[in-house]
């Protein structure tokens, strides 16, 4: 995934620091289509190449079509052709941090285009996804029309974390979008989605593996020299790939952990201690940011402190801050800096501006918390609850809802987002109210005690 093409500001956390700008620059994860392995830059550079070669004939054969239909009776016109969904778009399914969206950037630079990136996940009915995507998918810059840009590509993330499965039109919606693009989709996902089937039958899916271990330790190796990592041993670095099991980047932030770590304490402590996603951590770093907080500065000392990948961070203040802060017009101006911080970061990641992260920081732990402007000395405790999308995309749930979100998916067709956030509190309130049907529920679902308890 991440190589050794260095950018200059020292600002820059290791991972975006160490992202390849150019494929020849990336350890490439082995990928398969269905039980054939592939050479993943090669197709996916085809795909692309091959896209706008076969655009621009079907638009030169459209135009001709289009002047014959103008001068013919509606009844003789002829049907305009379009570019086959597999020819338009393409799915890069894997685990996270393997490298699926650093491919897309490489590519693109490569070949000297551009990527225009949305998140699915952050797309949250289908209204919304298809404003969003048909914006995507057309959308050309105010300067395309006075000077020759560079082609695009487009790539949708997290296509697995989709919200607008609730309103049961998002598959449909993608597929008729990726019917009409006029650039070449490229989609990420996580993990393999049954909602997602109809999907995969359209076009084709590139499993990603993991990295071996002997490939990210030569990765590891080479950034350890160029930044001059003198406290790790060889024990210490097997430890730090081993504990992040195939997630490279998991390993380059442990490793900018360790540098940045004290240099008298144990290697090995330190290591295990470096759990970016730490619920106890966490936990505590929100509850002492809404409670604890009350200058810009004590902001910045808390997060500088936290090892919470930033991104992560945000999430779970977007998600908790209605627990702390009750007025609505202090929860409408936490809201403007969160939406403001959002823009700042979108800005960072477009064009690599990341003299910007620390107003990002500013804006979405101080500013939201310091809306806050009432609060009473004893406030006693405060619900904190996870984020429904983490910074890969999968639900925060325990092994026991996991079970039930998947038992209720065998009755109903619906997703992981309708079941967690609709369904389970529907039942919750059927299931209290009479023992009865507590028990009808759990026949229907087939529930064991521990499913039983979530319901109670």
């Amino acid at each position: 995934m991440i190589y050794l093409a260095i950018r200059s500001n020292e600002k820059i956390p290791w991972v975006e620091k160490y992202r390849p700008t150019s494929i020849k620059d990336m350890a490439l994860p082995v990928a398969k289509v269905g039980r054939q392995k592939v050479n993943l830059a090669e197709e996916l550079r085809q795909f692309v190449l091959d896209f706008f070669k076969e655009k621009r004939n079907l638009n030169e054969a459209n135009q001709k079509i289009r002047a014959y239909n103008r001068s013919h009776e509606e009844k003789e016109h002829k049907e305009e052709l379009k570019l086959g969904l597999e020819k338009a778009a393409i799915l890069l399914e894997g685990p996270p941090g393997v490298g699926k969206t650093t491919i897309a950037y490489a590519l693109a630079n490569d070949l000297n285009m551009e990527v225009i990136e949305t998140n699915a996940s952050d797309i949250r009915t289908k209204a919304a996804l298809e404003s969003k995507l048909r914006e995507t998918t057309k959308s050309r810059g105010i300067m395309d029309f006075v000077v020759q840009s560079k082609k695009k590509i487009i790539l949708i993330d997290e296509i697995d974390g989709i919200y607008g499965v609730t309103d049961r039109g998002a598959v449909p919606t993608i597929l008729k979008l990726i019917e009409n693009t006029q650039f070449p989709i490229i989609m990420c996902s996580n993990e393999y989605k049954q909602s997602l089937q109809s999907l995969y039958n359209k076009i084709r899916k590139f499993e990603v593996d993991s990295l071996t271990n002997e490939e990210m330790l030569k990765i590891a190796r080479k950034i350890i020299s160029k930044e001059k990592i003198s406290n790790l041993s060889v024990n210490d670095l097997n430890l730090i790939i081993n504990k992040n099991d195939g997630d490279l980047r998991g390993v380059i932030n442990d490793l900018q952990g360790i540098s940045q770590g004290s240099s008298d304490k144990d290697s090995k402590d330190l290591i295990l201690k470096l759990n970016r996603d730490s619920t106890e951590e966490i936990f505590a770093l929100i509850s002492d940011l809404f409670q604890k907080v009350n200058s810009l500065k004590e902001a910045r000392d808390l997060t500088n402190k936290s090892d919470v990948d930033y991104n992560f961070l945000y999430k779970w203040v977007n998600e908790n801050l209605t627990s702390f802060i009750k007025r609505n017009n202090e929860i409408a101006n936490a809201f403007e800096n969160l939406s403001l911080a959002d823009e700042i970061f979108g800005r960072i990641r477009k064009n690599q501006y990341w003299s910007l992260l620390p107003y990002f920081y500013d804006l979405f732990a101080g500013g939201v918390v310091l809306s806050r402007k009432i609060r009473s000395s004893d406030e006693g405790y405060r619900r904190i609850v996870f984020p429904r999308y983490t910074s890969t995309g999968f639900f925060s749930l325990s092994i026991n809802e996991k079970s039930i979100v998947e038992k209720i998916q065998k009755k109903y067709k619906i997703s992981d987002i309708e079941v967690v956030q609709e369904f389970i509190p529907f039942l919750r309130v059927l299931c209290n109210s009479s023992r009865k049907q507590l028990g009808n529920v759990s026949n229907w679902f087939e529930l064991d005690a521990k499913e039983k308890k979530i319901l109670k």
